[in-house]
Protein backbone atom coordinates (compact mmCIF):
# COMPACT_ATOMS: atom_id res chain seq x y z
CA UNK A 1 0.00 0.00 0.00
CA UNK A 2 2.84 2.39 0.84
CA UNK A 3 4.64 1.73 -2.44
CA UNK A 4 1.42 2.14 -4.45
CA UNK A 5 0.73 5.49 -2.81
CA UNK A 6 4.31 6.58 -3.50
CA UNK A 7 4.03 5.64 -7.19
CA UNK A 8 0.72 7.46 -7.59
CA UNK A 9 2.13 10.58 -5.97
CA UNK A 10 5.44 10.67 -7.91
CA UNK A 11 4.87 8.94 -11.25
CA UNK A 12 4.27 12.07 -13.33
CA UNK A 13 7.39 13.72 -11.91
CA UNK A 14 9.52 10.70 -12.80
CA UNK A 15 8.04 10.46 -16.30
CA UNK A 16 9.05 14.10 -16.88
CA UNK A 17 12.54 13.27 -15.64
CA UNK A 18 12.74 10.19 -17.89
CA UNK A 19 11.53 12.28 -20.84
CA UNK A 20 14.62 14.46 -20.43
CA UNK A 21 16.71 11.31 -20.88
CA UNK A 22 14.77 9.71 -23.74
CA UNK A 23 13.20 12.60 -25.63
CA UNK A 24 10.15 10.42 -26.24
CA UNK A 25 7.06 10.35 -23.99
CA UNK A 26 6.27 6.68 -24.62
CA UNK A 27 9.84 5.56 -23.96
CA UNK A 28 9.85 7.70 -20.81
CA UNK A 29 6.75 5.94 -19.49
CA UNK A 30 8.25 2.53 -20.28
CA UNK A 31 11.50 3.51 -18.60
CA UNK A 32 9.71 4.63 -15.43
CA UNK A 33 7.65 1.45 -15.30
CA UNK A 34 10.81 -0.66 -15.58
CA UNK A 35 12.47 1.37 -12.86
CA UNK A 36 9.44 1.07 -10.55
CA UNK A 37 9.45 -2.70 -11.05
CA UNK A 38 13.07 -2.83 -9.90
CA UNK A 39 12.50 -0.43 -7.02
CA UNK A 40 9.50 -2.44 -5.81
CA UNK A 41 11.75 -5.43 -5.15
CA UNK A 42 14.05 -3.29 -2.99
CA UNK A 43 11.39 -1.06 -1.40
CA UNK A 44 11.81 -2.41 2.13
CA UNK A 45 15.57 -1.92 2.13
CA UNK A 46 15.74 1.65 0.78
CA UNK A 47 17.20 4.01 3.36
CA UNK A 48 17.14 7.74 2.88
CA UNK A 49 15.36 9.39 0.00
CA UNK A 50 13.37 7.03 -2.19
CA UNK A 51 13.24 9.80 -4.84
CA UNK A 52 17.02 9.73 -5.23
CA UNK A 53 16.97 5.92 -5.41
CA UNK A 54 14.26 5.95 -8.10
CA UNK A 55 16.05 8.65 -10.13
CA UNK A 56 19.28 6.64 -10.04
CA UNK A 57 17.40 3.51 -11.06
CA UNK A 58 15.85 5.39 -14.00
CA UNK A 59 19.30 6.56 -15.08
CA UNK A 60 20.74 3.05 -14.76
CA UNK A 61 17.84 1.55 -16.74
CA UNK A 62 18.25 4.17 -19.46
CA UNK A 63 21.96 3.40 -19.70
CA UNK A 64 21.18 -0.32 -19.97
CA UNK A 65 18.64 0.30 -22.73
CA UNK A 66 21.12 2.49 -24.58
CA UNK A 67 23.87 -0.15 -24.29
CA UNK A 68 21.58 -2.91 -25.56
CA UNK A 69 20.56 -0.76 -28.54
CA UNK A 70 24.17 0.12 -29.28
CA UNK A 71 25.33 -3.51 -29.09
CA UNK A 72 22.49 -4.61 -31.34
CA UNK A 73 23.32 -1.89 -33.87
CA UNK A 74 27.01 -2.80 -33.80
CA UNK A 75 26.20 -6.46 -34.48
CA UNK A 76 23.93 -5.50 -37.36
CA UNK A 77 26.56 -3.16 -38.85
CA UNK A 78 29.28 -5.79 -38.47
CA UNK A 79 27.10 -8.44 -40.08
CA UNK A 80 26.12 -6.19 -43.00
CA UNK A 81 29.75 -5.20 -43.61
CA UNK A 82 30.90 -8.83 -43.53
CA UNK A 83 28.09 -10.00 -45.78
CA UNK A 84 28.61 -7.29 -48.41
CA UNK A 85 30.42 -8.82 -51.39
CA UNK A 86 33.76 -7.28 -52.22
CA UNK A 87 33.97 -5.84 -55.71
Amino acid sequence: AEFTAYVRARQRRFVRFAYLLTGDPHSAEDLVQSAFAKVYRKWGSIHGSPDAYVRQTIINEHNSWWRRTWRSARRWISFSILSTPYR
